[in-house]
């Protein structure tokens, strides 16, 4: 790993601890909104505990981590987190907005089949399982950019409309990232890490923002 992507993956954590200290800050003196802050709050919590599991787990057994672990779980709660959050805050959404969401899911999940899974059986070697591990996320990015972008749509408040416009470049910033990183696995001389790690900070900034953002949310 270079220099700047160590740079990269440092500005990562310490942004990720200054976005927990600001949420876990909004979800303890927000009443009325508690809920939708201890939300996103636990969901970036999910992500610290995955980070720190992926550590243990390397410096433990000295090797580098499946593509498709128990640590998952960690990522995996996150997206549930999230979606929780943004389904039910500030009030439930709808079926049909539901139905947006899993018909966004589909259809990345065959766009992500048809372009990355042949070409990954044949340069992987058919390990399919270390394919799902990653393939999985630009499906689940998808209902979240969807969720996030349906909130924007129908949010009236000003001070709502601002949180959802930096929760939704947050949510399609992790996407972009999550994409650019299946890319990378599947096709290992297109990328070299860097990019993606841009788009993980950037992730983080606007969850930052997000947070500062709804000062009367």
């Amino acid at each position: 790993m270079d220099i700047s992507s160590q740079t990269l993956q440092l500005l990562e954590y310490l942004l990720l601890l200054a976005v927990l200290v600001v949420l876990w800050g909004k979800a303890l003196r927000r009443r009325e909104t508690r809920g939708f802050w201890l939300l996103l709050a636990l969901a970036w919590t999910m992500n610290l505990l995955g980070n720190i599991a992926w550590i243990i787990h390397d410096l433990v057994t000295g090797t580098a981590l499946d593509t498709l672990s128990a640590v998952d779980l960690f990522y995996i709660l996150r997206y549930v987190l999230i979606g929780a959050a943004l389904w039910l805050n500030p009030t439930m959404l709808t079926r049909r907005d539901g139905m947006k969401m899993i018909a966004a899911v589909m259809v990345a999940g065959a766009v992500v089949w048809a372009i990355y899974f042949q070409p990954a059986m044949a340069l992987r070697g058919g390990d399919w399982t270390g394919f799902l591990g990653l393939a999985m996320y630009p499906a689940l990015d998808a209902a979240l950019i969807t969720l996030a972008w349906v909130r924007l749509r129908v949010s009236r408040e000003s001070s709502w409309k601002g949180v959802f416009l930096f929760l939704f470049c947050a949510m399609a910033s992790y996407g972009i990232a999550n994409t650019l990183n299946l890319t990378s696995y599947v096709f290992s001389v297109m990328l070299d890490g860097m990019l993606q790690n841009i788009f993980w900070v950037l992730t983080d900034i606007f969850m930052l923002l997000t947070a500062l953002n709804g000062r009367d949310v």
